[in-house]
This record gives structure tokens, C-alpha cells and sequence, in this order.
């Protein structure tokens, strides 16, 4: 199965992409999909205790089941000021 993966602020400056593709086994989970990403853009691992992951636009845990068309999206934390 096929999802797509966004990167929000500024952890797409550091991927070079704001958007990428990733294809997993049914069953995989959101945790799965972000060790691949942290296989292809090893410049995020220093950011992943801090990472917010949404799927399909809700803020999820990592045991979420990913299906098919799933819209994963990794986001620094938020701040003001």
C-alpha cells in the first residue's frame, strides 16, 4: 500500500521535500512509516523524540494502523512567542 508523508515547517527545509511517498505492507504501523523516514532523511532523527505525527489530519500515536491513501504528516513542535 501506498501513503503519502508531509513534512511541515521546518523539518521540510531539512528533508528537501515537502512531500514523499512510501509504500508498506497492509498492517504496517505510523511507527514503521517513521523509521522509514528516518532511513531516508537521516537528518531528522535528532528531532524525533519532539516530532508531532497526525494522520489524516488528527494527531496520532505511533501503534496507529496506516491504510492505503493515508496522508501522514511530521511536524516540529509548536511554538509562540
Amino acid at each position: 500500500m501506498k501513503i503519502k508523508v508531509k513534512f511541515f515547517s521546518s523539518f521540510g527545509n531539512l528533508a528537501g521535500t515537502n512531500e514523499t511517498e512510501v509504500e508498506f505492507s497492509n498492517g504496517a504501523t505510523l511507527a514503521q512509516v517513521v523509521e522509514e523516514v528516518l532511513r531516508r532523511y537521516p537528518q531528522l532523527r535528532q528531532f524525533q523524540k519532539y516530532m508531532i505525527l497526525s494522520v489524516n489530519n488528527r494527531v496520532a500515536e505511533k501503534s496507529t494502523r496506516i491504510q492505503e491513501g493515508d496522508v501522514v504528516g511530521i511536524m516540529p513542535p509548536l511554538g509562540g512567542g
